[in-house]
C-alpha cells in the first residue's frame, strides 16, 4: 500500500512540475515574398501627369442611388473635390438630413461631414488611396471611384 500512495504521490509531482514548465515557443512565421510586378500606379499620384482642368466621375449605381465627383485639377495636382450622394433619380441628396440623426426611425451617415472628409483626405494625399470612411463605407469607396474616373480623363495622354 506503501508503494501505492508513493507511486501515486510522484506521479501528482511530475504531473504539476510538467504543468509548470515554460511552453515551448512557436516558430516565427516566415514572411511572404514581395510581389514581383509592381502595383499599377495610383491616378493622380505623379503630380505632372495631369492636365490642369474639371473633370467630372460617376460611381457604381446601387440600391441607394450613387455618387459622383468633381475633380480639379491645378498645376498638375488635385486642387479640389467635390463629392456628391445622388438619389435614385439622380438628384443630390439633401445633407441637412444626412447629419448622423434618427432621420424616419433610422440613422443616417453623417455624409454632409463624410463627404468632406474624404475629399480632404485625398487632396492631401493626392489620391484615392485613403482610408473608407465608417458608418459610409459603400459611399466612400463609389465616391473613391468617382474620383479615379475623374483623374482618368485628367491623364496626359
Amino acid at each position: 500500500m506503501k508503494k501505492i500512495i508513493v507511486l501515486a504521490f510522484a506521479l501528482v509531482l511530475i504531473l504539476s512540475l510538467t504543468a509548470c514548465a515554460a511552453p515551448t515557443p512557436a516558430p516565427a512565421p516566415t514572411p511572404e515574398p514581395a510581389p514581383t510586378t509592381p502595383e499599377p500606379a495610383t491616378p493622380g499620384a505623379d503630380n505632372g501627369a495631369l492636365k490642369d482642368g474639371t473633370y467630372e466621375g460617376k460611381g457604381d449605381k446601387w440600391q441607394y442611388g450613387d455618387e459622383n465627383a468633381t475633380v480639379v485639377i491645378a498645376e498638375g495636382k488635385i486642387a479640389q473635390v467635390t463629392l456628391r450622394r445622388l438619389t435614385t433619380e439622380g438628384q443630390e441628396v439633401d445633407y441637412e438630413e444626412w447629419t448622423g440623426v434618427e432621420v424616419g426611425g433610422k440613422v443616417q451617415p453623417n455624409l454632409k461631414q463624410f463627404r468632406e472628409d474624404l475629399a480632404q483626405a485625398i487632396i492631401a494625399k493626392q489620391s484615392t488611396e485613403v482610408d473608407d470612411i465608417a458608418g459610409a463605407t459603400v459611399s466612400s469607396k463609389n465616391w473613391k471611384v468617382a474620383v479615379e474616373r475623374a483623374l482618368e480623363q485628367a491623364k496626359v495622354k
